[in-house]
């Protein structure tokens, strides 16, 4: 989730509301820039009282010719502010025309403000979002704190049934999806524990990667569903994407989850006496192992696939026995080969 500022404000939100009547003049290929916060100013250098992320609001007095139009723009830009606001009818009628070809190559949002809109307004209007997001984040986190108890089995699930039925959802068909954060509010139950985001919905779409989809399930369902996400969610942290669900109970999935500790002794008890015997005798018998689990342990087929004849294939699992102490032949021991040959792959 994003920190104490929450929901974040761009640009283009800030043109769309109504009593504000803005008219973008210059720079749209900035308009989707991140908005904190407004800051009036008639100084030519306002960038050391910038923070970022604001939209500089001027009535233009100190903008009287092309060059300080220019230098207010630059400095503007070095302050890492997002837009300018102009304050039409003070001071001109119109925006200047040096003030919009500056931000035009900057590709810095300029603003036209009507003069019956107050810059004290626009410093209202973030001060209310602000207050609005941080009673959502206390809502989040509340949501989270009471999703983790369901999860840990301290509270029933049936807790939550309030939520659900305010966000309109299908108590039939829930499930959870784990993200490692949003910067926005998402459709469903939303629930912020530490920087991970927990949404109940009804639809596995993710709105962020890497993430962690559940199964659904009815309002019962939510904290295997719940503990669902959170496994998957680490498993995508690992491979990036999206994993669902019914992508864990694979032996892929299983071996995703091991860290580096686990299994370095597949890699060094198996792995590595094979490839230092390839190496120094010129034979393939990693090859001939790899083809051999590929194709399930079947002699024949792995024969054939070889160009090999099976009592030479024979002859190169009976080393691979010697060499490692498990003998392919056998499932267990197939399996920890298995494992090896996969780690050595992730490296």
């Amino acid at each position: 989730m994003t920190s104490d500022s929450g929901v974040q404000h761009t640009v283009r939100q800030l043109l769309a509301v109504p009593r504000f009547r803005l008219r973008l003049v210059a720079g749209e290929t900035g308009i989707d820039r991140p908005l904190r916060w407004a800051h009036s100013t008639e100084l030519l250098d306002p960038a050391p009282h910038l923070r970022g992320q604001e939209i500089v609001l001027t009535a233009g007095a100190s903008l009287q010719d092309p060059g300080a139009c220019a230098a207010f723009a630059e400095s503007v830009k070095a302050g890492r502010a997002s837009a300018i606001g102009y304050g039409v009818g003070d001071v001109t009628g119109e925006v200047p025309d040096a003030l919009r070809d500056a931000c035009e190559r900057l590709g810095l949002p300029l603003l036209e403000v009507p003069r019956e809109v107050p810059f004290l307004g626009f410093t209202e209007w973030f001060a209310e979002r602000l207050a609005s997001t941080r009673d959502e984040r206390r809502e989040w986190e509340e949501t989270g704190r009471l999703l983790r108890m369901v999860q840990q089995g301290v509270a029933s699930s049936e807790a939550l049934r309030d939520r659900v039925d305010d966000a309109g959802l299908d108590p039939a068909a829930l499930l959870v999806i784990a993200m490692d954060g949003v910067a926005e509010e998402l459709p469903g139950v939303l629930g912020v524990d530490g920087d991970i985001a927990l949404l109940i919905t009804n639809d596995a779409h993710a709105w962020s990667e890497p993430a962690g989809v559940g199964s659904p399930g009815p309002l019962d369902h939510l904290p295997v569903s719940l503990a669902e996400s959170l496994t998957a969610l680490d498993s995508a942290r690992r491979g990036g994407g999206v994993v669902h669900a019914s992508d864990l109970a694979t032996f892929q999935a299983l071996l995703g989850r091991l860290d580096q500790d686990q299994l370095a002794p597949f890699v060094q008890q198996i792995a590595r006496p094979l490839n230092e015997y390839d190496s120094a005798h010129g034979t393939r018998l990693t090859e001939t192992l790899r083809t051999f689990l590929d194709l399930g342990g079947a002699v024949g087929a792995t024969s054939r696939a070889l160009f090999l004849h099976p009592n030479t294939l024979r002859h190169r699992l009976a080393r691979i026995e010697s060499l490692t102490g498990r003998d392919p032949l056998q499932f267990e021991d197939r399996v920890a080969l298995a494992i090896a040959i996969w780690a050595v792959v992730q490296r």
